[in-house]
């Protein structure tokens, strides 16, 4: 019987071929969103655990994230500098960082900030975050250092010069500017920026982001007082953990600002995420696929009765006929699935690579787990449950219908 139903399956190989390959695109899809979801999650976290705390203005916690620490979209806004003077001099914090935001360079963020900035470490025995592969780090305005992918994307080097635009993305200017105003930005933006360092590649948001320090955005902007200091948002670190949870509940209570834990707002996220994920993978697996596989058993089952009658008039019984459909179904799919595996294994490392290139991040390697297998594999039984109806109908059938 395994021979046969091999040998059928290579005289329908076009038939078989196609089924296989409709089975491999659903499997595929049904692995490849999982798994660049898990790795975006996973690069997500990796990006910003360096993080202890994100302080901002009052707004949505997921848009206080994305544009204070990946650069991606607009802030909510800016706090008074006073807030972070108060934070810096509150006996409970070890380290306050600013973060301000307004300018880009070819479409890269310009991000404000202090040379703390670079003294991160994922724990207090660990090296510093940020490494340089060239340079140093800023010591007076109007000096930057380059992430990895701005660096090599610009062609900018140590030493170089340049000048940088309005807004938070290249090509976006305001809607409420009046005409001939992105000429006097450009006027407004006439100091240039030399590059004294670049950093080496961290897999993170700032490989494409171009630092300086926060009196260089003050000092373009025409912010000349103390009293008209502001900054997008600080990354704050506290001396103790009942530190960070007090600070954390302070600021939340008060009307200006928020305190973010990165860590929560993925965890909304990856809540939203794995449910349109379920959906997903139940609506196109269960009935594409089924589909799928019943339009080719049952056109199969047309193909091959005649040479299912020539076997019963040969002396197969009807349980050999009814096995060698199944069989037939059995192989098939399960080339499918196979195909479906490799097929959405290599598709997630190519998108996560691409993603992570929009998304600013090293998305992590795709990993194929166990649960993950197991759900796919539930084509298997449903294409045999999907055959048992032809399989039936062309075993009861009388070899001298087609004889």
């Amino acid at each position: 019987m395994f021979w046969i139903a091999l040998r059928n399956l290579r005289v329908r190989w076009l038939q078989t071929l196609l089924t296989a390959l409709v089975v491999a695109l659903a499997t595929g899809i049904a692995i490849l969103v999982p798994l660049i979801s898990s790795g975006a999650q996973r690069g997500a976290a990796e990006a910003t655990q360096v993080f202890d705390l994100l302080i901002a203005k009052k707004g949505s916690p997921s848009q206080a994230v994305l544009s204070s620490l990946f650069y991606q979209g607009a802030p909510i806004g800016n706090l008074p500098y006073s807030e972070f003077v108060k934070l810096e001099q509150d006996p409970r914090t070890a380290k306050v960082i600013p973060l301000g935001f307004g300018d880009n360079y070819a479409g890269f963020p310009v991000v404000g900030t202090s040379k703390r900035f670079f003294e991160q470490r994922l724990s207090k025995t660990a090296e510093p975050y940020f490494q340089l592969s060239s340079g140093v780090v800023f010591q007076k305005p109007f000096e930057v250092v380059l992430g990895f992918q701005a660096a090599r994307a610009s062609d900018l080097k140590v030493g170089s010069t340049f000048q940088t635009d309005h807004g938070i993305q290249a090509g976006e200017p305001d809607l409420e500017e009046e005409p001939g105003a992105q000429e006097e930005h450009k006027a407004d933006h006439a100091p240039k920026y030399t590059v004294v360092g670049v950093l080496e590649q961290t897999g993170g948001p700032a490989d494409r982001a171009v630092f300086t320090s926060m009196e260089s955005v003050w000092e373009v902007h025409g912010v000349v007082t103390l009293k008209g200091r502001e900054v997008t948002a600080m990354l704050y670190s506290p001396v103790s953990i009942s530190g960070l949870y007090s600070v954390a509940q302070e600021t939340n209570a008060g009307n200006a600002a928020q305190a973010v834990f990165p860590g929560q707002v993925f965890g909304q996220v990856r809540e939203f995420v794995l449910q349109g994920e379920a959906a997903y993978t139940a609506a196109l697996v269960l009935v594409l696929a089924a589909l799928t596989v019943w339009l080719s058993v049952f056109s199969g089952g047309l193909e091959r009765q005649k040479g299912m009658a020539l076997l019963r008039a040969l002396g197969a019984g009807r349980p050999l006929v009814f096995g060698l459909v199944l069989l037939e179904t059995f192989f098939t799919v399960a080339l499918g699935l196979a195909l479906g595996i490799a097929l959405g294994y290599f598709g997630s490392v190519v998108g996560g690579s691409v993603l992570g290139e929009r998304l600013g991040f090293t998305l992590a390697a795709p990993r194929l787990e166990s649960d993950l297998l197991w759900r796919v594999a539930i084509l298997l039984p449903l294409g045999l449950l999907a055959a048992l109806l032809p399989a039936w109908n062309t075993a009861r059938q009388s070899p001298l219908e087609h004889l």
